[in-house]
């Protein structure tokens, strides 16, 4: 599934000359947590993995997410390390792996129980529904992480990686002493979306007081 989500590059034309490929288009942008959870609502696997379109995939990540998965009924997901080439303090690699769209695999009935990722505009603007949808899944199903290097986020202009530069350059203690802005926005929306989300993993749970 290719989800082109009003994209300007050649992606469209890629994705029509690609045999296999089942291409999605939106008239208008609806960001990136609607364009993975419509690639999901339009397919019927139960299995998921997300690749955004400035990653990329090393050619072990499918067989090695899904070896291990299958290997163990009891894990809803599983996750490896990434290659980032960036000036990084070795305190932040561990933390990016856990809160990253591209360095897992999900069973689909753990995606459809958490709502998939959240949508709503301001989400879509500051781009931080892929934390929200990682610590929502870690709290709700057991997995797991494969000590594998098996895939790589690039850094390209406003995207995640690029806003924390001067956050991801210093340890995490040097981070907080500094009062450095970590280059994300957290709106009254997005934190009643934030509970909302977790508040729903608690009820699915049972653990909700």
């Amino acid at each position: 599934m290719v989800v082109d989500d009003c994209s300007t590059d050649a992606a469209t034309s890629i994705a029509q000359s690609t045999p296999g490929v089942r291409l999605i288009t939106h008239a208008i942008n609806h960001g990136p947590g609607f364009a993975r959870n419509e690639g999901v609502r339009q397919s019927h696997a139960q299995i998921l993995f997300f690749l955004d379109a400035d990653d990329v995939f090393y050619s072990n990540h499918i067989h090695a997410c899904l070896a291990a998965l299958l290997a163990d009924d009891t894990l809803g997901f599983v996750f490896t390390r990434m290659r980032i080439y960036m000036p990084m303090n070795p305190d932040w690699p561990a933390s990016l792996d856990k809160s990253s769209p591209i360095n897992f695999c999900v069973r689909r009935v753990w995606h459809d129980w958490l709502q998939g990722f959240a949508e709503d505009d301001e989400f879509r603007t500051y781009r931080t529904e892929d934390a929200l949808y990682r610590i929502c899944l870690r709290g709700l199903v057991k997995h797991t992480k494969l000590d594998l290097e098996t895939c790589e986020q690039f850094v390209s202009p406003g995207n995640a990686l690029d806003r924390q530069r001067q956050k991801l350059g210093l340890s995490k203690k040097d981070w907080i002493d500094s009062g450095i802005d970590d280059g994300f926005v957290m709106t009254e929306r997005m934190k009643t979306v934030s509970m909302d989300s977790l508040m729903h993993v608690e009820r699915l749970l049972g653990t909700t007081k």
